[in-house]
């Protein structure tokens, strides 16, 4: 199969299906809970399209690509065996792993149903990407986007000049800040210039949906007043998003559209909240051996349908008591 061919589509019953799974970080000496835990999402979801959505490895047990081939292959076979599409962000686990990011995007990619893409290395991540979906008429109807939040724990020190934990943790944090990812200015560049493309060759703005690993800052704001932004769910973690507004969602509102973004990173949270019109969903972790609570472990679905691709319908698929 040649997966730069692959278009996908719509269904004949006009939905299109898009599974999260996020925080699998596993490696070949994994949890069988946790393989199973992928497999029940896959049968129970039914996806169109899988997007893993960041530490999808245990980074530190990954020391050479052998180590990652083999993990992969474990966990992929799932997806291979029944013929589903699937893409993927990396988290910041994944940077921990022996094995340089851009190798690790080409060996992702080797897999006959992987549709990721990627940037070139005049922008920063590796797993950024974009995949237009057509409706039954061959137009593009909807946009699946991802973003690589990259592994910016000691870059930081140097772009800041040292102590950057100490610069960044001040006092005063009126709704907290992280440290472990960011997006850069080229990226938010690319998504632009990648948006304004993608309308002139639909003629319209094409609704979107962007998953990446770790959250913007704003969704800091939308937790800081869940009696307004948070529809359902859990938040009782800390949401540990990039350490400073980069920008993001203000282009997201500008463009118009992008209008949910999903994100994971920290196991405990899954919730569905809403922010200056935008919807902030939260994917717990798939995997069995990181932390999180059996409970809420699973995957995050999201439904479109052609004849509205602006809004989605969105739920937690839970493993733990089938698995």
């Amino acid at each position: 199969m040649d997966n730069k061919e692959i278009k996908l589509k719509f269904r004949e019953d006009g939905t299109f299906r898009v599974l999260m799974m996020s925080d699998l970080q596993e490696s070949a000496c994994y949890d069988p809970r946790s393989l199973r835990s992928v497999e029940v999402l896959l049968d129970e979801a039914e996806p169109d399209l899988v997007i893993w959505g960041g530490d999808n490895c245990d980074g530190h047990e990954i020391r050479n690509e052998n180590d990652l081939k083999e993990f992969l292959d474990v966990f992929t076979a799932p997806f291979e065996k029944r013929g589903i599409l699937w893409a993927h962000v990396f988290g910041n686990h994944d940077h921990d792993a022996g094995v340089d990011i851009s190798r690790q995007q080409e060996i992702y990619e080797s897999y006959p149903h992987c549709i990721s893409s990627h940037t070139d290395e005049s922008v920063h991540g590796k797993s950024n990407f974009m995949l237009p979906v057509y409706n039954a008429n061959g137009e593009i109807a909807l946009a699946v986007w991802g973003l690589d939040t990259n592994h910016v724990v000691d870059e930081l020190d140097s772009l800041l000049g040292g102590n950057a934990r100490e610069k960044i943790a001040l006092p005063n944090q009126p709704v907290g800040y992280g440290e472990w990812g960011m997006l850069y200015f080229d990226q938010l560049l690319w998504y632009y210039n990648k948006s304004i493309e993608l309308e002139r060759e639909a003629g319209t703005k094409v609704p979107g949906l962007l998953c990446m690993h770790i959250a913007p800052y704003e969704y800091r704001t939308a937790r800081a007043n869940a009696k307004i932004c948070v529809k359902s769910g859990s938040y009782d973690e800390g949401l540990d998003s990039t350490p400073f507004n980069s920008g993001l969602f203000s282009l997201l509102i500008q463009r118009g559209d992008v209008k949910a973004i999903s994100c994971g990173h920290t196991h405990m949270n899954d919730f569905d909240a809403e922010y200056c019109g935008i919807r902030l969903f939260w994917d717990a972790c798939v995997g069995y051996r990181c932390y999180g609570v059996d409970e809420r472990r699973g995957g995050r679905l999201f439904v479109y349908n052609e004849k509205n691709p602006s809004k989605v319908e969105s739920k937690m698929i839970r493993t733990f008591e089938k698995i």
